[in-house]
């Protein structure tokens, strides 16, 4: 700006004016909100000359980069300050360029709305609305649901939506959580999978077989189901499906049958489908082809034998006797006969009853049937071959051969693992000397059980060796226990064994249910006060806790048992069902020892305070150790079901002190949540008020959790931290005691649950008094708030203070503006903020206020206001220049509220368009207010941009009111000039005046700027007269342009006042005015000579204008049309007519003149003048050939 300024003082006048073209011409679109965006817009010139200038704006959150710019192309880049805006929000203002190509105003209105999907939030009224959309396009609604905007939208500002929301986001699973969601704010119904559960069967299977299990879905949504097959023998490709896998609501999931996997006989399996909410049982049974091997042990073959098996081996130990047991045997065998007619075991076992009831010859009939077919499986079926022949030998008895079955027995079990127990019956039998020596026929059994075999018939002949031979019972090892199992199952086993296996159950150190299971047994047949003591005993080495143990120790306590720890262990199995008081010996052995653990108390203290007289002495012993206890677990801050018990017994109202009173709020509120889904491993508790959550284990499927406020919001997460709403559970308080809740209220006010309540019970029944309002205050202080909850109390708040402030005209109550200063404005809604910020200002709090203004771009205040707070902030700030006051006060002026102090803050720092400036001038100056440098400002902008519609008016205010200066003033004469000379407007005589004395003063006319001697010159050849001492001025002026060629049309009119040469008068000029860069041309004729058009140039004599000089002759008529090219076309620019003018005063004598008065004469036929004109042309021609004769 300056350097044009510099210019025109010296009189220099541009070439040009830029052209300027701006894109876009206004600027429109949508933000996010919560940011700082930029953008951009191009200033370009249409005419290749520079732009200089600087880029204003209106509005305080828009902003350029770099307010001054330059160059051809400019792209001048803003910013714009979109946090603390909401969603439909606009900002509106104008980019106002002042350039050097004059001033330009841009508008800009900028919508605010969420990004990526803004307009899908705005729609999102209600959860019905986004329900439907799920519904509609289920990828968009995922897409919103995970944006990190998604808490924008209208329906989210609801409390319980958005604490569920937060307590899904960002878990695993996103179709999941999405259902969930939906679910739990009640807008559709969860998803369901149904099967029909009916069983399959599969039979006679030799090749795999297949099916399929139709899944039916009910409702829309996301749903999944996992099937799961148990049983090695069911395959499945798919073990998972979800909504997607559906096509018409159905999905058909194959699988396989295999029957390679297949064992003899029914195989039972089942297949399990479990979804969220249900779970589906298919049982599936298969069974393969029968096989033809006769000694493979079937399920068949084991049903078959089985009733032919139990009473044989009670025929073995003695329990079946007399000739009655051998018919029945016999019959039994000829079922099985009938059953397996070709099974060689079967025919075998009747053999051998057939010779037991008698019946040799038909018993040897048989065997010699099977005697061949016995011989072949001596190497494949030994025992069989071995059968045979101790048949054989029954029937015709034969000493070497009973001897070599003995040794071959002898051989097969002690040489291979696994020897079937027939060998060892087999040889009992048929070498008698086996019974002689006991000790090695038990050892021989140990053997053959540690070799695999586990046959009932080898426990029943060692438990039949351990009754007649005790001595043999040593110890308790595995073979022990399972012969004395069968023993006391089979009721073969005596009391003595009995008591000799307690003594070696209570030396055992380690707890084996097998051995527990045998103590039980042997108790229950031999009810002995040893196997009592042994078994509990037992029980509590092993530290089992378990109801069963229970019972036994609740045995030993009736049958006086002395056993160490028995009171303990009686209490750590005690059932929770347990409905009466403990034992007496109980509760005096607690009475003194004190060692139980913390659980183990609370179950004692529990059982006390239920079933035991409060007036007993014992009670009483146990009082002052309970309510101890009691404050200690309500410091510890626990609380369960049984310590509920304690805490309402032992707790009152005067133990309640101000510690007490911080964790007592807790315990009171406490809820107990049962969950029924074994798959929920925590619960997680938020709630509608507060920001954070907080997660509790659940054990055994229930967790004890403080409800800090009746808003809870329950989820549920599995192993995998999957969470899930839609779970069956169950919610029950834990204790009823307002009354200790009241007290700690008064108590520990400051309690976060109470303060969290006591606000609750506000925003319910309304703001009403400041202590209500203090309530409030501390809420946001002091807990971490749901934003949503937050927004909630701060209006409230922000309600109560405003209105007390309206009301409040004396301005008392300014103890309500420490919270509005102190509060968090941040998620506050622009309303709120403005009102907050009129209320600082009508009591005073201007920092605070100004502060919060220019944090949060706060805009729309009440100009009242706003003229109290930039009134009071200028003065404080002693005037000096602070740019957001600045927009604030020239805001207030726009307003029509400015007072003194900020008019005269505007003149002295305010900078923008002319018309702006123009208008803070003028009121400054009728409000007669120091305007500092103002006109002078105001000046040089109205010259560097070219908007000098009101400059006079300034320059006049300027003269009269300021100190002027040089540059200025030159400027401003020379930018007159322009207009007089170059644009051809009007002027005022001062402006010539001062063009006058600039000539006169100058002892250098030549160092006058060429503009100035133009202007004046000009301006002289308007003038009917000129006094004689200022022609000298024109004549020298007049000289100087001519030196420079500078000849335009009004030199000839100077004729009337000074000398001008001929050859200026003689001729025609045509004067054009156009661009110094795009010279124009001349088309024109002479009439009536000429018919056609011919193209002559014309000469750019100042700046864009252009002259043509033409000689006509009386009679002649200059026809003309001037062109420019534009946009590579010609453009017709001007035309016109000019005849031959020989009247010009001071040309009245030239031998031109002459020249057209003959013509004139020989039109007119007039000889006199004819003859006149001819003598002074002949005159003037011999006097200048005198004075200029012509070289030879």
């Amino acid at each position: 700006m300056r350097e044009r300024i510099n210019r025109l003082a010296r009189g220099i006048v541009d070439g040009g004016v830029p052209g300027l073209m701006i894109k876009p011409e206004r600027v429109e679109g949508s933000l996010g909100a919560g940011q700082t965006a930029r953008g951009e817009f191009l200033v370009q010139s249409t005419n290749d000359l520079h732009i200089k200038g600087l880029v204003y704006s209106s509005n305080k959150r828009v902003k350029a980069v770099n307010e001054a710019f330059g160059g051809l192309r400019s792209h001048i880049i803003y910013e714009v300050d979109t946090r603390y805006l909401e969603d439909g929000d606009e900002i509106k203002g104008s980019f106002y360029l002042v350039t050097n190509g004059g001033e330009r105003e841009i508008p800009y209105s900028l919508r605010i709305q969420t990004e990526n999907g803004g307009e899908e939030l705005t729609s999102l009224k209600t959860a019905r609305d986004f329900a439907n959309l799920a519904r509609r396009n289920v990828e968009t609604a995922l897409r919103l649901f995970e944006y990190q905007d998604f808490t924008e939208a209208p329906f989210m500002q609801d409390a319980e939506a958005r604490t569920i929301y937060e307590g899904l986001r960002g878990r695993n699973g996103r179709r999941n959580l999405l259902e969930e969601f939906l679910v739990a704010l009640r807008v559709k119904e969860p998803v369901r999978i149904q099967a029909d559960p009916s069983p399959r069967y599969y039979r006679d299977l030799e090749e795999p077989a297949g099916g399929e299990i139709e899944l039916v879905l009910n409702g829309w949504g996301y749903g999944e189901a996992r099937l799961i097959p148990e049983g090695d023998f069911i395959s499945m490709e798919v073990q998972s499906v979800t909504d997607r896998d559906f096509t018409d609501n159905r999905c058909r999931v194959p699988y396989r049958i295999l029957s390679q996997a297949l064992h003899g006989g029914k195989n039972f399996g089942r297949i399990r489908i479990k979804t969220l909410r249900q779970e589906f049982v298919i049982p599936i049974e298969a069974e393969g082809k029968r096989r033809g091997d006769p000694y493979r042990e079937t399920v068949e073959d084991k049903k078959g034998f089985l009733e032919y098996m139990q009473m044989r081996l009670a025929y073995e130990l003695g329990t079946l006797k007399g000739k009655g047991a051998e018919s029945a045997l016999l019959q039994e065998a000829e079922k099985l006969r009938i059953l397996y007619p070709s099974d060689m075991r079967v025919r075998l076992l009747r053999a051998e009853h057939l010779y037991a009831c008698g019946r040799r010859d038909a018993a040897a009939a048989v065997l010699e049937e099977l005697k061949a077919q016995a011989a072949g499986e001596r190497e494949h079926t030994p025992w069989i071959y071995c059968y045979h022949e101790y048949l054989c030998i029954l029937v015709e008895p034969s000493e070497s051969r009973r001897e070599s079955l003995i040794r071959t027995l002898k051989k097969l079990l002690w040489e291979q693992r696994g020897a079937s127990p027939w060998l060892l019956l087999l040889l009992i039998r048929a070498d008698e000397t086996c019974l002689q020596n006991p000790l090695d026929l038990y050892r021989s059994m140990e053997t053959l059980f540690a070799n695999g075999c586990k046959s009932p018939f080898l426990y029943g002949k060692a438990c039949r060796l351990l009754t007649e031979h005790p001595v043999l019972f040593g110890g308790m090892g595995e073979f022990e226990l399972q012969v004395l199992s069968l023993g006391i199952r089979e009721g073969i086993l005596t009391r003595e064994i009995a008591l000799k296996a307690a003594g070696f159950i209570s030396g055992m150190k380690r707890y084996r249910r097998l051995v527990w299971k045998l103590g039980k047994n042997l108790y229950e047949t031999y009810p002995e006060r040893e196997l009592l003591e042994a078994v509990c005993g037992f029980l509590i080495r092993g530290e089992q806790k378990s109801r069963e143990a229970f019972e036994w120790y609740e045995k030993a306590l009736e049958a006086h048992v002395n056993i160490t720890r028995l009171y303990e262990y009686f209490l750590y199995s005690l059932p929770e069902s347990y409905g009466r008081l403990l034992p007496k010996e109980v509760l005096l052995y607690f009475s003194y020892d004190k060692a139980l653990d913390r659980d183990h108390r609370c179950i004692l203290y529990r059982n006390i305070l239920l079933y035991m007289n409060p007036s007993s002495e014992l009670y009483q012993s146990y009082t002052r150790e309970m309510e101890q206890f009691a404050m200690e677990q309500l410091f510890a801050s626990r609380i369960d079901s049984r310590l509920a018990v304690i805490y309402e017994h032992m707790i009152f109202q005067d133990m309640i002190d101000s510690r007490a009173a911080r964790f007592l709020p807790a315990i009171l509120c406490s809820r107990r949540i049962i969950c029924e889904d074994p798959q929920m491993k925590s619960v997680i508790v938020r709630y509608e008020e507060l920001k954070d959550e907080e997660t509790f284990a659940l054990e055994q499927g229930e967790a004890y959790v403080p409800a800090r406020s009746a808003h809870m919001v329950l989820l549920f997460q599995d192993a995998y931290g999957n969470r899930y709403l839609d779970v069956k559970h169950r919610k029950h308080p834990v204790m009823d005691r307002k009354e200790l809740l009241d007290r700690c209220s008064r108590l520990a006010p400051d309690h976060p649950m109470l303060i969290l309540r006591a606000c609750c019970q506000v925003l319910k029944e309304g703001v009403q008094t400041w202590e209500d309002a203090g309530v409030l205050e501390k809420t946001a202080e002091n807990l971490r708030l749901n934003p949503v909850f937050e927004k909630q109390i701060q209006r409230k708040a922000t309600d109560f203070y405003c209105h007390m402030e309206a009301e409040d005209t004396d301005g008392h109550n300014s103890r309500n503006c420490a919270y509005l200063i102190q509060m968090d404005k941040e998620h506050l809604s622009g309303a709120d903020r403005k009102k907050i910020c009129e209320t600082l200002i009508g009591q005073n709090c201007l920092r605070e206020a100004y502060d919060m203004i220019a944090a949060y771009k706060i805009g729309g205040v009440d100009p009242t206001l706003l003229l109290k707070l930039c009134s009071r902030m200028i003065l404080q700030q002693l005037f000096d220049q602070d740019e957001p006051l600045l927009t604030l006060s020239y805001e207030v002026f726009q307003a029509g509220k400015a007072d003194g102090v900020i008019l005269d803050y505007l003149c002295e720092h305010f900078n923008g368009t002319v018309s702006q400036m123009y208008e803070i001038l003028i009121a400054g100056v009728r409000e007669h207010i120091e305007t500092y440098d103002l006109e002078e400002r105001l000046l040089a902008q109205m010259l560097f941009t070219g908007c000098c519609d009101r400059i006079d008016s300034v320059f006049d205010l300027y003269m009269k009111r300021k100190k002027t200066g040089e540059t200025i003033v030159k400027a401003y004469f020379t930018e007159k000039c322009i207009q007089y000379f170059l644009e051809g407007r009007q002027m005022d005589s001062r402006v010539f005046d001062y063009l006058k004395n600039a000539a006169k003063i100058s002892f250098h006319k030549e160092k006058l700027p060429t503009l100035y001697l133009l202007a004046l010159t000009k301006y002289y050849a308007g003038m009917e007269t000129v006094e004689p001492q200022e022609r000298e001025l024109l004549s020298s002026m007049t000289k100087l342009l001519l030196e420079q060629g500078l000849i335009f049309p009004y030199t000839r009119d100077l004729s009337r006042h000074i000398p001008v040469p001929e050859d200026i008068l003689d001729k025609t000029m045509v004067e054009y005015h156009g661009d110094r860069d795009h010279a124009p041309w001349m088309e024109l004729r002479l009439l009536p000579e000429e018919k056609q058009f011919h193209r002559e140039e014309m000469r750019r004599v100042y700046q864009g204008i252009y002259v043509k000089e033409i000689v006509l002759f009386e009679g002649e008529t200059l026809e003309y049309q001037i062109y420019e090219r534009r946009d590579q076309k010609r453009v017709l620019a001007a035309e016109g007519r000019q005849i031959c003018d020989h009247k010009l005063e001071g040309r009245e004598n030239s031998r031109f003149a002459c020249l057209n008065r003959m013509g004139a004469a020989l039109n007119e036929k007039n000889q006199e003048k004819l003859a006149e004109a001819m003598e002074d042309y002949l005159k003037r021609s011999a006097m200048l050939g005198s004075l200029f004769p012509l070289k030879e």
